[in-house]
């Protein structure tokens, strides 16, 4: 049985298809919010755009499901609070500069130029466009990566040398997430959570290529993050341009 400090109720699987798609199953059923979806292995894990997330034994696979109080466009903050989160939780098993740990525009977690972890954010519910029922899907590689990305991938073992339990990782994002929650205090002190998020910021400031999602590419220097968490591009003729879906990777 799997136990936290401070205690939040986690449901365990040994397989299960995807934690935030148990998370939409579990809806009606689950009032004792919140409570984390635990697996040792997904066999459908998702990313973004319904991207396949490879999810082998030994990682990290959990979908923490909360209440969240206030309008819809505070929502996508939640990636900015979690990413924190989850930068915390690395940096707590990195006894030396952990500088190389940087967090990747809209949602990932790169160590040494490679990915190792994302986040996906979905709104399972809501009532009177008030009260809502958010899943926030967090994948890590803890000790293995995919073999085959669209980024570099890498995992926490190979890069650190630093063998993480699933567990312990768990009881230590569980605190950072609920702190970072407290901290961002429902969307009054965003503008701390998202300065902080930059300051961590992979490629800010650098020539960047956005890819669009209807395929065409950008590309310009990564100027900053907007309140509403859009990349801000700068192109070579010096305008701006804002994005608030897309990819992107280091420019040439």
């Amino acid at each position: 049985m799997i136990e936290l400090d401070p205690y939040t109720n986690v449901i365990h699987y040994k397989e299960i298809d995807s934690t935030n798609n148990e998370a939409k199953k579990l809806i009606n059923n689950r009032k004792d919010l919140p409570y984390w979806i635990i697996a040792d292995k997904q066999t459908s894990g998702r990313g973004r755009k319904d991207r396949f997330w490879d999810s082998p034994i030994g990682n990290f696979m959990g979908t923490y499901v909360l209440s969240i109080k206030g309008e819809k466009r505070i929502l996508p903050q939640l990636s900015f609070v979690s990413a924190l989160a989850i930068h915390s939780t690395i940096t707590e098993f990195r006894h030396e500069d952990s500088s190389e740990v940087m967090l990747k525009w809209p949602n990932d977690i790169i160590i040494n130029n490679k990915k190792c972890g994302g986040i996906l954010i979905e709104n399972i519910f809501s009532k009177n466009n008030l009260f809502h029922t958010i899943a926030i899907g967090i994948g890590v590689n803890l000790k293995s990566s995919p073999l085959h990305s669209t980024f570099p991938s890498g995992n926490i073992l190979q890069e650190f040398n630093t063998n993480i339990e699933r567990d312990e990782f768990l009881n230590s994002i569980n605190k950072n997430i609920l702190k970072f929650l407290s901290l961002w205090d429902g969307g009054s002190n965003y503008k701390y959570i998202l300065n902080t998020w930059k300051s961590k910021a992979y490629l800010l400031n650098s020539k960047v290529a956005v890819s669009l999602p209807n395929g065409d590419k950008k590309e310009g220097i990564f100027s900053t993050i907007d309140e509403e968490g859009g990349l801000i591009l700068l192109n070579s003729n010096g305008a701006k341009e804002i994005f608030y879906a897309a990819e992107i990777f280091e420019g040439l």
